[in-house]
């Protein structure tokens, strides 16, 4: 006879359900396969993110540019360029809040003081390319908390999946949400989100 797994239901429980893979998959036992999957969610999650900002920022400086050159010819173009320009600069506060890097220019990742010092010199060219990283620079398109979740599971799946497999069925996902938040709370991890690129490029 095949044993029942309980399963959460609470109202709480219910909110999150939507955000994480499959919970059944997850009490089931398929422990590392279910964190591998939350870990390509929030990858996905992150460059969805980041198309999304970089895409508002093309569309509205397009726009502004368009608006400030064809002034001459529709009386409409300086409104459109007003608004458009006060777009665009929404959408690079709201990139700054998210990432904490000045970055004005779409789909130039990473911050855009650095980028100008490394294109003007050979030396810190090749520097700023060393340290250039893509995983890193997604991560700073995540809420802060999915942001050390992402880490956590990136650098320690490994004992993530040993503790849940001495958690009972039916409080994994419990456990799983209690780790992420008791790593943001606790700000278990010193070292700043961007730092890193050398860790990941294996």
């Amino acid at each position: 006879m095949e044993q029942l797994i309980p399963m959460p239901g609470t109202k709480e429980t219910a909110l999150l359900r939507g955000d994480y893979p499959s919970i059944e998959y997850l009490e089931a036992g398929n422990i590392a396969s279910w964190l591998q999957e939350r870990q390509d969610q929030l990858l996905v999650r992150a460059r969805d993110e980041r198309n999304g900002m970089n895409l508002a920022k093309f569309i509205t400086l397009a726009t502004a540019l368009t608006g400030a050159v064809c002034y001459a010819t529709s009386p409409l173009a300086p409104i459109d360029a007003v608004v458009a320009g006060v777009g665009y600069l929404w959408s690079i506060v709201q990139d700054l809040n998210d990432t904490h890097q000045f970055a004005p220019i779409p789909f130039i990742c990473g911050d855009f003081f650095s980028f100008l010092s490394a294109m003007g010199d050979s030396a810190a060219r090749v520097e700023y390319n060393a340290y250039s990283n893509e995983l890193a620079d997604l991560m700073l398109h995540l809420e802060p908390m999915e942001k050390y979740e992402f880490a956590m599971l990136k650098q320690c799946s490994h004992v993530v999946c040993e503790y849940l497999n001495a958690v009972e069925p039916g409080k994994r996902f419990y456990a799983t949400v209690g780790c992420s938040i008791g790593l943001f709370n606790l700000k278990a991890i010193s070292l700043p989100l961007n730092s890193y690129p050398v860790i990941w490029r294996k």
